[in-house]
């Protein structure tokens, strides 16, 4: 099997860099200030700050090689798990929604993210010594704002509730290259669509059509794919919805025969979720599903 690629580089300017990862790949944006979007895994903290070197080393051997702010699309386990220890590297600023800060504030979910974290470690049999922990510098963001990368480029954040309360996108202009989390859902390797809406599915709905409505050149996914040319993004997400709208209608057809939560979850993964890619913690996997269950049944 071919190596892969530790880093490639995208964008008109070539300013956005994707560190490679064969499941949770990271994304840095260039220029007088270096952002990174989302962290990925703790699973995978050392091999990111490997990879985030070299990349800035040779695309950038003479201007800034460190990170100095980290966006976070929202806060799940698997895009903030490494963001502690790069933070301890680094002493980036850390932007979120700002319902988003505030949840990395709580310990409760401090814990939560680094116990799932651990448990992904173990299933990988990663035996490194790192960890999840608070999170130092964080500022919230709110849709509409703008956050300047240099004198020609910046992010406008936009908010795509429905995945999460707390997910924001970010889309970078003018090259307009869209890092938007889980909210327009998981694209698999086999081109398959999964879609992902835990906390409201109206809201999910609501947040894919305000991403139809953009002028999007490529789609920054934080999972397996990286997809460019504003047609294959349109189709990607009229495709995205269209599947939404699958799932939601499957949920509905399950809960006229069945109302305990997680058998209905059960059978959602046999029917719909029969193959994931993303093969996180068995509990954080029947939390996502029965979340989704609970979204279509409480607003449909």
């Amino acid at each position: 099997m071919a190596a892969i690629k530790e880093f490639e580089t995208f964008g008109k300017q070539a300013q956005v860099l994707r560190v490679n990862d064969n499941l949770f790949p990271v994304y840095i944006v260039k220029g007088e200030k270096n952002f990174l979007i989302d962290s990925g895994v703790t699973a995978r903290a050392k091999v990111f700050h490997e990879r985030i070197e070299k990349a800035l080393k040779e695309t950038s051997p003479l201007g800034n090689q460190r990170i100095d702010t980290l966006l976070l699309t929202h806060t799940h386990w698997d895009h903030t798990g490494a963001a502690y220890y790069l933070q301890q590297i680094y002493g980036f600023n850390v932007m979120a929604s700002r319902r988003g800060v505030q949840l990395l504030e709580k310990q409760k979910v401090i814990g939560f993210i680094d116990r799932l974290n651990q448990e992904y470690k173990s299933m990988v049999k990663e035996v490194s010594d790192t960890k999840f922990d608070r999170l130092d510098k964080l500022e919230g963001v709110s849709g509409g704002d703008t956050i300047r990368v240099d004198a020609e480029n910046y992010f406008e954040v936009i908010e795509t509730p429905g995945h999460t309360r707390c997910a924001v996108s970010y889309l970078l202009r003018p090259d307009n290259v869209l890092f938007m989390g889980d909210s327009a859902g998981l694209l698999e390797k086999d081109g398959s669509i999964k879609p992902i809406f835990l906390s409201s599915y109206s809201e999910y709905e609501d947040s894919l059509r305000k991403l139809m409505s953009l002028e999007v050149e490529a789609m920054a996914f934080p999972h397996n794919r990286f997809l460019t040319g504003k047609d294959k993004v349109k189709k990607y997400l009229q495709d995205s919805l269209a599947r939404t709208q699958e799932v939601k209608e499957a949920i509905l057809k399950i809960l006229k025969d069945e109302k305990d939560i997680t058998k209905i979850a059960e059978t959602l993964y046999q029917q719909e979720f029969p193959i994931t890619s993303i093969m996180g913690p068995k509990e954080a996997m029947m939390i996502n599903l029965e979340a989704m269950v609970k979204a279509v049944a409480h607003e449909v």
